[in-house]
């Protein structure tokens, strides 16, 4: 494909003091501020250009010998470290296909640190919201059997865009029963009804929840009255550790920790509040992170989740297993704090746990 001629005291090198690169594929070229005017060329992936003027995020530039316009937002100085490239992004490691919609997604990147992504199957991203960078990400595919088409995009602090990535997977939907769904629309409006008003953290919080527990293989999937049993436990368990967040938090002060196994550094953290460098060193193998070297990581929501149905499911935490409480025939959410820590607040988890089976009961449906 031939470039359009430039005038040649606009595009310039990387030594020119005040210009600006192009930090995208390719940057369109229009005749006015704004994606209403004309388009009338693009500017190459790292060409740099002087920048004559200003109009909120666009900026005017000379392109073939006349003032024309490109979204400030792809361009990065060229004096400063803040040029952000999306080097590789796959989904499930580059597989194939998928039978599940939950996928994970992985990235790496060149230039200045990003700060935050965006993904979405829609190219121009809409609905899709900016969130904190991770380099691992869960992302939940559309519902249907096809080819799914993933972009990504990330920015840095100054709010400089990447490129735009996108890769490709198939979805094959299974046909046979793999558990149960939870309808979103049904399980908010219950929740709203019994426990109040919900910020949009605690949204996305327990939409993170849903989707995790929905793939779960570790709760009862073949017996749904059991499952959203077991589920309407995690979730009240969840509620008490995290003080209603909904998402990993580190364990107020330095109280209680001073006597714990390794002492503060193993602090509470996570969804239940993983505590002792024992517990730290026993998780390790379980989420394939040195927890011991890197506690912190346990805030991180994937690893976070694993530690809570892990440790509840075969007893990690007191020896006691989820199951041994919950099962069919047999509901005791009393007794079931000792999953976590012996009777600590029993009756009030237990409460909680009633509240979120009936919220469970009128939103969960067969997959």
């Amino acid at each position: 494909m031939r470039l359009p001629w430039v005038y040649s005291q606009s595009y310039t090198t990387a030594a020119t003091v005040n210009c600006d690169v192009v930090s995208t594929a390719a940057l369109n070229v229009r005749s006015g501020p704004g994606t209403n005017y004309r388009l009338v060329g693009t500017a190459p992936s790292g060409s740099y250009w002087t920048v004559i003027g200003t109009d909120g995020v666009w900026k005017k530039i000379w392109y073939a010998s006349e003032a024309r316009w490109v979204h400030g937002g792809y361009l990065g100085d060229a004096n400063s470290n803040i040029v952000i490239q999306v080097k590789s992004f796959n989904i499930n490691k580059n597989a194939a296909d998928t039978s599940s919609r939950f996928v994970s997604v992985f990235s790496t990147y060149s230039g200045s640190t990003p700060t935050m992504y965006r993904i979405s199957e829609k190219s121009d991203f809409s609905g899709a919201a900016w969130k904190a960078y991770v380099d691992k990400i869960s992302f939940t595919l559309s519902a249907g059997s096809g080819t799914k088409k993933v972009y990504f995009q990330v920015k840095n602090k100054q709010g400089r865009l990447s490129n735009v990535i996108s890769e490709s997977i198939k979805y094959k939907a299974s046909t046979s029963s793999q558990g149960f769904s939870i309808k979103r629309s049904d399980f908010f409006t219950k929740f709203r009804a019994t426990f109040g008003r919900l910020s949009q953290s605690q949204v996305d919080g327990i939409n993170y929840l849903l989707a995790n527990m929905e793939k779960d293989k570790r709760p009862a999937i073949k017996d749904k009255t059991v499952w959203m049993r077991q589920i309407a436990y995690m979730f009240a368990t969840t509620k008490h550790e995290v003080a209603n967040t909904y998402k990993p938090i580190t364990e107020y002060g330095n109280v209680n920790c001073r006597r714990y196994d390794g002492g503060c550094t193993y602090k509470g953290r996570g969804y239940v509040q993983l505590t002792h460098k024992y517990n730290y060193k026993k998780m390790s193998s379980v989420v394939g992170v040195d927890l011991v070297a890197n506690p912190t990581k346990a805030l991180q929501p994937d690893i976070a989740y694993t530690v809570m149905s892990y440790g509840m499911f075969y007893g990690i935490f007191t020896g006691k297993k989820l199951g041994s409480y919950i099962k069919s025939g047999k509901t005791d959410y009393v007794n079931a704090r000792r999953v976590v820590n012996g009777l600590d607040k029993a009756s009030l988890l237990a409460g909680y746990a009633k509240s979120f089976q009936k919220i469970m009961e009128a939103s969960t449906v067969a997959r």
